[in-house]
């Protein structure tokens, strides 16, 4: 058990010589034996950043030859990039996608034709690359 322990602590932590000060800074803390120490580590969850959230304000509008979408990021700028992916809404079928990274505060807008919507409604998805969140439209538009 021990063995594999270590392996763990030494995969999380790096280095075999960290794994050792580890162990036995952890022991003399708790005042356990260094094979409990290392259970202990092995069992704790290695702390991580929360993933950045994405933090958007999407609208939509019809205009005089199909409808408009504006994004706006309300956050910080996303750590990696993002899908775009725009829906027919009845029935969930997908017309396109794009890659898509905002900075800070940043604004984008597109247009979808008359001929592409055919008087369908159309939704927009945001899928970031950095954290699974649910499917659900961020906006929808039906243009006529």
């Amino acid at each position: 058990m021990m063995h594999s322990v270590n392996m763990m602590c030494r995969a999380a932590l790096g280095s075999r010589k960290i794994v050792g000060a580890v162990l036995a800074f952890t022991a003399g803390l708790v005042g356990v034996s260094s094979s409990s120490a290392a259970e202990l580590i092995a069992q704790a969850e290695i702390a991580a950043a929360p993933p950045a959230v994405l933090r958007v304000d999407v609208s939509s509008a019809c205009v005089g030859q199909g409808a408009v979408f504006k994004i706006v990021n309300r956050g910080s700028q996303w750590p990696r990039t993002s899908l775009l992916r725009l829906y027919y809404t009845d029935d969930n079928s997908l017309i396109g996608q794009r890659r898509l990274r905002l900075a800070d505060n940043q604004r984008v807008s597109f247009a979808v034709n008359d001929k592409v919507a055919a008087g369908r409604p159309i939704g927009v998805w945001l899928d970031p690359g950095w954290y699974k969140r649910g499917f659900q439209f961020d906006a929808e538009a039906t243009c006529s």
